[in-house]
């Protein structure tokens, strides 16, 4: 991300994206940030990835819901992916192809196994 660009919304430029590597590989879905306060602003050090970090965000009931899913797929925090494994911010978020073949998603896998998977014409869909 460029630093001259100002104040950006992040909500709308990263949270929810799609992340894939350069070579396709999907990874999963921006479900929170890890920020860092620097100079009196704050900057973007990690997209993280999986039901831990959406539960952080969302929090109250269905936070807390997400977090037993969570631990269901998985006993350590979110996936971390370093803003400097970013190649492009376009509608989806490009990785280099390491770091998106290196990140685990428990439960993106399950879900595209049990319930993408299982959609008339699902394994036609375009990414």
């Amino acid at each position: 991300m460029n630093p001259d660009r100002g104040p950006i919304d992040l909500g709308d430029a990263l949270l929810d994206r799609q992340i894939v590597g350069e070579d396709g590989t999907v990874v999963g879905k921006v479900d929170d940030l890890e920020l860092r306060a620097e100079g009196g602003t704050y900057v973007v050090d990690a997209l993280l990835v999986g039901p831990e970090a959406l539960a952080d965000r969302i929090g109250g009931p269905i936070g807390r819901l997400l977090h037993h899913i969570g631990r269901g797929f998985r006993a350590q925090a979110p996936q971390r992916i370093p803003m400097n494994a970013v190649r492009r911010i376009e509608p989806t978020i490009v990785v280099t192809t390491a770091v998106a073949q290196a990140t685990e998603s428990p439960s993106e896998d399950w879900l595209r196994r049990h319930v993408i998977g299982r959609i008339p014409g699902a394994n036609r869909a375009s990414r």
